[in-house]
């Protein structure tokens, strides 16, 4: 399983991205939404996991936009992020994320909601080791 981590802290993006690497997932990355886009016109994750604060976006305007695009609007968008307001959460989901967690977070809980996500959109999910 392939996923994208559009993250701008280089610390959370490499963190995240080793956690899941450890649990056998593909993992690139991309620290602003520009990249993210560049990402995915040459490569099609998975998942995607959303940072809402990008230095050149709001993440929940990439997430609108990827899922305006026909050829993108299919993978999972999955929301990473510090702001803990329950509106702005709320916002986030119904714009077509799958799932929201909240900065701190916990490496077993990311695992099993990026697995939960790929479940239920149909995608075998990687078993922990």
């Amino acid at each position: 399983m392939n996923l994208l981590i559009v993250e701008d802290d280089e610390d959370t993006a490499s963190f995240v991205k080793y956690v899941l690497e450890q649990e056998s997932f593909s993992v690139r990355t991309a620290s602003c939404a520009s990249e993210a886009c560049e990402r995915l016109r040459e490569w099609r994750p998975d998942l995607i996991i959303l940072d809402r604060n990008l230095p050149d976006a709001d993440g929940l305007d990439l997430c609108r936009e990827l899922k305006r695009a026909p050829e993108l609007s299919g993978i999972p968008i999955m929301f990473l992020s510090a702001r803990k307001d329950p509106a702005e959460i709320a916002e986030s989901l119904d714009s077509g994320g799958e799932d929201y967690v909240t900065k701190p977070f916990g490496f077993v809980e990311l695992v099993a909601r990026v697995q939960a996500v790929l479940r239920r959109r149909g995608g075998a999910p990687v078993s922990s080791s």
